[in-house]
């Protein structure tokens, strides 16, 4: 039989077309006797998919000695892979290194994190230690060699019992390698890694992107002997920028050739012909991480999410931009509460996080955690299996999902936002604040650009910050026309199809990016740049970029501006699903164009009463209540809104009026 695949954001495991949803559940936090009752608690949810971590740490008793069940039963992960097909469920493993789960070490062996061989290494060479619960540790270098040779001994046991288990021989239909590779958290531009493996990475990466050594001093306007990183920020003017570029680019190919070290180690323990998935942890617009670089690595990227309700844009913008840039945006863990030292969150807050994400374009996602278990609070189904209150809105929620066939849905998107990764690269570079790192920022609510240095480095101004500014400005200018749109990573070959594209372009510009607008204007689309015209490439060497045929130079740096192309936009575009801020609604169809899922937002603190005009005749069905609204074509539907709330409709087409008797008798 052929192996599962992903289709979309739907996974197809033989004759069966299943939706990538799942929920969490950790085997050896249970005592034995309550896996069963659990594992059916997942199925009762809706979730046909049952995820668990593999921990190395509480597997290993020495060196390459592992239990699996012989003197713990909890730990006997074959039994439970088992139970699960017994079941009639799937499974998704995911057996690390690095897994978290609010686990001492993040999971991984107390011999492995103090082993100095492995460590990551400051720019003084010292280890860099995780300030986090329970407890701080020295964290691993992605490129220390020792670390992937140890790793080598631990997927071969996992492997010993995932590999006969895989389907069709077992549940297994997903993998996971590695959890929310950035740095272990420890991801400012300078903290680490100084490694000395990472170092001949870092120079066999140079060698790669540049040529030669020669073509390297050019660049860099030095004569070292040595090709070491840069140690701090030193920039003063242009010409110094390229080798902090290439140190902010490095970190994501180190991390993406790790990750695909760590796969192939798992094809050798004979972990393979299922999809293969990495997580993103929160803050991914200022960490190191490139996420198409890791798409080439993996069969499927996603981001975390753990919101409260509060952080509304937070959760669109994230979603948008993994709309625009991935294949099939989906959640590797969807927070249904959090470790009690986390932001505090609510069902409320879990489910407006989920549903929120969805309407913005989520396909998918793993309830992270579906089962309780220590360290956690919030899951909807409790360690005895027993179903909490607002279990029923999750069951309810997934088994609409599954009813429309969200995977393979759709929304209407005409404009791309174009996601600058040079510009992102250069603001990390700048950043100030160390160890708070961009990406630490933007978890607790910032921006990847609050920490940045304000100098203009010999520009018109700082770049560093303005692209961002750019972004957030044209976001709001388009969410006020109603105007539908995607962020497209400029790494991502995925500008095709939009009739608009719009990028923020300053005195310098990535000339591949350059060339992909090129390229969506030669297949249609109406590119917009500015607010420059580049005269320089990222390498900082001057180059004549030519206006692109047909295309818009806007000051994106000038609010006025960009309202003014944003309502351009929703004249031209059209606006057939309307509503009024600070409300907002998103309508999801499948290949045929017919509207099945319809979601009403309201983010604010006050409850109201929505007037949505949906441009179309609907019957609307409340995925959870299964009230009913109807909107004849052309009309508005008044809908009572909660504060902070989020409504899905299940999108059935409006009945047909039929005349009255009286009026059939007058027509006759």
């Amino acid at each position: 039989m052929n192996a599962p695949r992903l289709d979309g954001a739907t996974l197809v495991v033989g004759d069966q077309r299943v939706p990538l949803l799942s929920g969490a559940l950790h085997y050896w936090r249970l005592p034995r006797v309550a896996w069963r009752d659990a594992i059916a608690a997942v199925g009762e949810l809706q979730l046909p998919i049952v995820e668990t971590y593999v921990p190395w740490g509480v597997h290993e008793r020495e060196p390459g000695d592992f239990d699996f069940g012989e003197t713990d039963p909890r730990k006997d992960l074959g039994a439970f892979l088992d139970l699960i097909h017994e079941l009639g469920l799937f499974a998704f493993v995911r057996p690390g290194p690095h897994i978290n789960a609010e686990l001492t070490f993040f999971g991984l062996p107390e011999r492995i994190v103090f082993d100095k061989r492995i460590q990551a290494r400051s720019p003084k060479g010292n280890s860099v230690p995780l300030f986090f619960p329970p407890k701080m540790f020295p964290v691993p270098s992605y490129a220390s060699a020792t670390f992937h040779h140890e790793l080598s001994d631990w997927y071969d046991a996992v492997g010993e019992i995932v590999a006969p288990r895989l389907w069709p021989n077992g549940p297994v239909v997903l993998l996971q390698v590695d959890n929310e590779a950035s740095f272990y958290f420890r991801n400012g531009p300078y903290c680490q890694d100084y490694h000395p493996d990472a170092k001949e990475w870092y120079e066999a990466f140079l060698l790669g992107k540049h040529g030669d050594r020669e073509a390297i001093d050019r660049l860099y306007r030095t004569r070292s002997p040595q090709l070491d990183p840069p140690l701090r920020f030193s920039a003063r003017r242009p010409e110094d920028l390229p080798r902090h570029l290439d140190w902010a680019e490095f970190q994501e190919h180190l991390i993406a050739r790790s990750i695909r070290e760590m796969r192939e180690r798992m094809a050798s323990a004979k972990m393979e012909g299922v999809p293969i998935i990495h997580n993103v942890a929160l803050g991914e617009a200022g960490q190191p991480i490139s996420i198409p670089a890791l798409e080439q690595e993996v069969d499927l990227v996603g981001l975390d999410y753990y919101h409260p309700a509060r952080e509304h844009r937070t959760i669109k913008r994230r979603t948008l931009y993994l709309a625009g840039s991935v294949e099939a945006p989906y959640a590797p863990e969807l927070g249904a509460g959090a470790p009690a030292w986390f932001t505090p969150l609510d069902h409320e807050d879990s489910l407006y996080c989920a549903m929120c994400a969805l309407a913005f374009g989520l396909r998918g996602l793993n309830l992270y955690m579906a089962v309780d278990r220590d360290r956690w609070y919030g899951a909807p189904i409790d360690s005895r299996g027993n179903a909490r209150e607002g279990a029923s809105d999750w069951r309810r929620l997934f088994a609409t999902l599954t009813q429309v066939g969200f995977g393979e849905l759709r929304r209407d998107v005409k404009v791309a936002l174009s996601f600058p990764r040079e510009y992102a690269r250069f603001a990390r570079a700048t950043h100030l604040l160390g160890p708070i790192s961009p990406s630490t920022l933007e978890a607790l609510g910032g921006s990847p650009v609050d920490g940045c240095r304000r100098s203009s480095f010999g520009f018109s101004g700082p770049i560093q910050i303005a692209w961002w500014k750019s972004l957030s400005a044209l976001a709001a200018a388009l969410t006020k026309e109603n105007v539908a749109y995607e962020i497209v990573d400029s790494e991502s070959d995925r500008l095709a199809g939009y009739d608009v594209v719009i990028a923020p372009t300053f005195e310098f510009v990535n000339a591949d990016r350059w060339e992909k607008l090129e390229m969506a204007a030669k297949l249609g689309a109406t590119v917009v740049y500015g607010p420059a015209l580049p005269s320089r490439d990222d390498k900082m060497q001057p180059r004549a970029f030519q206006s692109i045929d047909g295309a818009r130079r806007v000051l994106l740096d000038q609010r006025a501006e960009v309202d003014a192309l944003a309502a351009d936009l929703g004249a031209l575009l059209g606006r057939t699903l309307t509503i009024d801020l600070p409300l907002e609604a998103t309508v999801h169809r499948d290949n045929s164009g017919a509207a099945k899922a319809l979601f009403l937002m309201n983010p604010t603190d006050a409850a109201t009463t929505a007037s949505l005009r949906p441009g179309e005749a609907m019957r609307l069905v409340d995925a959870l209540t299964d009230e009913v609204f109807s909107v004849a074509s052309g009309e508005a539907v008044d809908i009572p809104m909660n504060k902070l709330h989020c409504r899905m409709f299940r999108v059935t087409p409006a009945p047909v009026a039929r005349p009255s008797a009286r009026a059939r008798k007058a027509s006759s």
